[in-house]
């Protein structure tokens, strides 16, 4: 028997960090899983990521490697995350053979660890599973962000016990326990300072110029060195798209001009040290799973879930209830005074970059006046992005680039439902980007389940473009659909042109649309006292 182990993600492109890190504990079971196997005379086959920086070179990484050569059975370790809440073991496959190999290991490390059991569970849209030549399961031990999963994984002998359970219902025996080694430790990273290097605060504040993208020089390395964010890796004087986003960002967190522009304001507050702003306020919690059922089936049972698209046919069942979700989600930020909630709420304004001008005489005709700032106008605002998405992506989350452009930096790159790209947010600042990390942070849940049910994804569906903040947007537009959503209201708001479908009047308008999604605002205007008192 032939063995291949892989850990998920990899040292530069490190997966998710919760109250664990997943690639750092990836990597101690799947080294530990392959003592347990050499110990039963498995022939195995350890493979990590060293040298990967985006997600997709990373991903081309671990298929090559799993396909040097063959193997009884290729394995990806990985642990879960989502939201905090959702806990237990589940193991992915996409193959007969596969789902054969996955109960089992479900079964298996549910046990040893103590976790709920979710079972084997088909995935056609992982590009490690589809690209990968060998019977392969994926393994989704625990979830990293959830506090009883890690305190469970953290109790004496239960590490040791899920490893042994892998290998063992791997093998197909009883296995004796191998030796202990050392944790396993990353790689050495580069270390600074370089030979001749002096600390960048040795230079007068003076005598610091002006730097942007494009420039190159000991300036811009004493520039990369001070960011807090800037990885020390990629020093090298050179003021590239990593630079600039990395000056937005900081730029962002102290309350400056974001230009991406270091000048003497963003100079002064490097050497100043100055504190970040405090961030606003976390937004309201999600919805708990009885809510979103009860949402999900408002929307289903919607007329709107049965129309026909103009050229699109009728919407995949995830993406009517993933806009359900999305609208009620937003609608609760509005309640709580969201900037980019009342942003997107506000009345018409007479721009022709906002849709609701452009569409105002289609508004008038339905009966949907959008002349008073509030839930309506959010609403309307919601019935047009439903046909808006249908029109971009036929209703398809994970939707990648239209193939037929040319644009594939990391700003201009289109992603998600909408095919929005990075570049629209400089027509909504700060709200766009506070919302964008307000994702990232993981306050606001993207309820990827419900959009991707009826919904098939390629592999290269997922692929993203570049780097940095723009890269970052893309991945959250397939992975976290509800920022889409938001995302996209916003740029609708302040940047229509942006869409060529909405430019075109091509975008349809329908007022069964905005009925279901008044009666998800009637529905959590009814839960709303019992989530004060919850």
């Amino acid at each position: 028997m032939r063995i291949a182990l892989s850990s998920g993600h990899g040292l530069h492109v490190p997966g998710a960090s919760g109250i664990v890190v997943e690639v750092e504990e990836a990597r101690r079971i799947t080294e530990r899983v392959a003592d347990y196997l050499r110990a039963a005379g498995v022939e195995t086959t350890v493979i990590h990521d060293n040298q990967s920086h985006t997600v997709s070179d990373n991903l081309d990484y671990l298929v090559a490697e799993h396909n040097k050569e063959p193997h009884d059975l290729s394995v990806s370790v990985h642990l879960n995350y989502y939201d905090g809440s959702a806990h237990g073991t589940e193991v992915l496959w996409t193959s007969d053979a596969g789902r054969e190999r996955a109960g089992p290991l479900s079964e298996a490390i549910s046990l040893a660890g103590d976790f709920t059991n979710r079972g084997a569970k088909e995935r056609n849209d992982l590009a490690w599973l589809e690209g990968t030549n060998d019977v392969a399961v994926l393994l989704e031990c625990f979830f990293c962000d959830h506090s009883g999963d890690c305190s469970r994984y953290a109790q004496p002998q239960r590490f040791e016990g899920i490893c042994r359970a892998i290998a063992e219902t791997i093998a197909g025996r009883t296995i004796g326990t191998p030796p202990e080694r050392p944790p396993v430790e990353p790689p050495e990273r580069p270390e600074l300072p370089p030979i001749g290097w002096s600390p960048p605060e040795t230079v007068p504040l003076e005598d610091r110029p002006t730097l942007e993208r494009g420039d190159e020089g000991s300036d811009v390395r004493d520039l990369q060195v001070m960011l807090p964010r800037f990885p020390l890796r990629d020093v090298d004087g050179d003021f590239g798209p990593q630079t600039e986003g990395c000056v937005c960002d900081y730029q962002r967190s102290r309350g400056l001009m974001v230009d991406g522009i270091c000048g003497q304001e963003t100079w002064t507050a490097l050497y100043e040290n100055k504190r970040p702003v405090p961030p606003p306020p976390p937004p309201p919690g999600m919805f708990t799973p009885h809510q979103q059922e009860t949402i999900k089936r408002i929307a289903r049972d919607s007329a709107i879930a049965d129309y026909s698209w103009d050229d699109r046919g009728v919407a995949p069942v995830g993406y009517t209830q993933g806009m359900a979700l999305a609208f009620g989600q937003t609608y609760r930020k509005l309640l709580a005074d969201h900037p980019a909630a009342v942003l997107m709420a506000r009345a018409r304004t007479d721009s022709d970059k906002d849709a609701l001008d452009i569409y105002r005489d289609e508004y008038d005709e339905l009966g949907m006046s959008n002349e008073t700032s509030g839930p309506d106008t959010l609403r309307h605002l919601y019935a047009l992005m439903l046909g808006h998405g249908m029109r971009e992506s036929s209703g398809k989350h994970c939707e990648g680039r239209d193939q037929s452009a040319d644009n594939v930096e990391s700003d201009t790159a289109e992603a998600g439902l909408f095919q929005t790209s990075y570049n629209a947010s400089s027509a909504n600042e700060p709200e766009f980007d506070d919302l964008m990390d307000e994702y990232l942070r993981g306050e606001s849940p993207g309820y990827l389940d419900a959009f991707a049910e009826d919904v098939t994804c390629g592999a290269e569906d997922w692929d993203n473009y570049g780097s940095g903040r723009g890269e970052d947007f893309q991945r959250l537009c397939k992975e976290v659909p509800a920022f889409a959503v938001e995302s996209c209201g916003l740029t609708l708001r302040s940047l229509a042109n942006h869409y060529g479908p909405i430019i075109r009047m091509e975008t349809e308008l329908r007022k069964d649309a905005d009925r279901m999604f008044k009666a998800i605002q009637d529905y959590v205007d009814e839960i709303e006292p019992e989530a004060e008192t919850a």
